[in-house]
């Protein structure tokens, strides 16, 4: 694989704010940026991966074990692996080296830079679990774009939105040209 063709990997997972990131796709793609997308099996339930396969012209990986080990070939195209909206349920998996789903297994095979969006209702965010997970994914190198404050889609108030799109996409297009240097690392 050259440097060309590595490219910006979004994992999406099962949060009502799945359906923004179609238009973050959407954008990036208009810039001539070529995007995989990966989906949790609850992310489906908000964005049929259909929407994204529309969007980026490729096949969206929800199964690992469909057509062999792709969370292996993710890592190897991935200029950056940009995980958003990131649930509470993700953010813990990642902290604490799970690895069972597509996602989740992507996330601890990565060599390219790594950044999150948390999404969730803003108790949940402030659970006291859910900020020593970001503190770990932090110390691990992993970069956090912020939620925002406001009414969530259950009516609570506070911490909590997922972050603008604009500052999500200047994130991932910084890390990209990073990642887009990396060599592949293959195994020995």
């Amino acid at each position: 694989m050259n440097r060309e063709e590595k490219h910006p990997v979004i994992a999406v997972t099962g949060s009502i704010a799945a359906f923004r990131i179609c238009e973050l796709v959407r954008s990036l793609s208009k810039q001539g940026i070529a995007v995989r997308v990966m989906m949790t099996r609850n992310a489906t339930r908000f964005v049929g991966p259909v929407t994204f396969e529309a969007l980026t012209g490729k096949k969206v990986i929800v199964d690992d074990w469909e057509e062999g080990m792709l969370h292996i070939d993710v890592k190897n195209e991935a200029s950056v692996f940009c995980v958003a909206p990131a649930t509470a349920n993700i953010i813990g998996k990642m902290a604490q080296g799970i690895a069972d789903d597509t996602v989740s297994s992507a996330y601890l095979a990565m060599n390219a830079p790594v950044i999150i969006a948390p999404a969730m209702n803003p108790n949940m965010y402030s659970a006291p679990a859910v900020q020593r997970n970001l503190r770990q994914l932090k110390e691990d190198g992993v970069e956090i774009v912020d939620p925002m404050s406001g009414v969530v889609i259950c009516g609570d108030e506070g911490r909590g939105k997922m972050a603008d799109l604009p500052v999500l996409e200047a994130a991932i297009l910084r890390l990209h040209e990073i990642g887009k240097a990396r060599p592949v690392v293959r195994p020995q």
